[in-house]
């Protein structure tokens, strides 16, 4: 499994691209892939009880724009598998935020 990596910001917040399906699809994820807690400090959410999301935006020619905030203690080579593993095998993604956890 392979992605572009475009910007590691710091241990909480990286931006890649990868590939993968979306609605029957071949589409490219331009994904911005935070910590909760880099996403917290970021936005200045002060919300503890925030949740984990997703969120896929439209984007342009078979680019869609995807934000990723899971809980986990840093953005590691191992936590971005993982992290695309999740997107692909997710059946029913659908534009929108997301939350869980």
């Amino acid at each position: 499994m392979s992605y572009i990596l475009i910007k590691k910001y710091n241990k909480q917040h990286t931006h890649i691209k990868f590939t993968g399906n979306f609605q029957n699809q071949a589409v490219t994820w331009d994904t911005r892939f935070f910590t909760l807690d880099g996403y917290n400090a970021q936005e200045s959410i002060k919300n503890k009880s925030q949740k984990q999301f997703l969120h896929i935006e439209p984007g342009e020619n078979d680019v869609f724009k995807l934000t990723i905030v899971l809980k986990i203690p840093e953005i590691t080579e191992p936590n971005i598998l993982k992290m695309m593993i999740m997107v692909k095998q997710y059946k029913n993604l659908a534009l929108g935020r997301h939350e869980y956890g």
